[in-house]
C-alpha cells in the first residue's frame, strides 16, 4: 500500500466501461478508485516485465484539460 495522498482526478470514460469496472470493484470488495489504481499498477508492472517490443502507436488518445 502506498502512503501517497490521494487526489481527485477527472477522467472522461465511456459509461459502459465505468459500470463494468464498478461491478468488478464491488465483487472484490474495493472502491472503484482503489480497483482502478490496482488495475493500472498491475498493467504497468506487467508491461515493465515484458521484453521490450515495438508496440503499435495508439491514436485518438488525449490527456489534458
Amino acid at each position: 500500500m502506498n502512503d501517497e495522498v490521494r487526489e481527485t482526478a477527472h477522467i472522461k470514460m465511456r459509461p459502459s466501461i465505468v459500470r463494468k469496472a464498478h461491478q468488478e470493484a464491488k465483487k472484490q470488495g474495493k472502491t472503484l478508485g482503489r480497483w482502478l489504481e490496482d488495475t493500472i499498477e498491475e498493467k504497468l508492472d506487467r508491461e515493465e516485465k515484458e521484453p521490450k517490443q515495438k508496440r503499435p502507436a495508439r491514436t485518438g488518445l488525449f490527456c489534458g484539460n
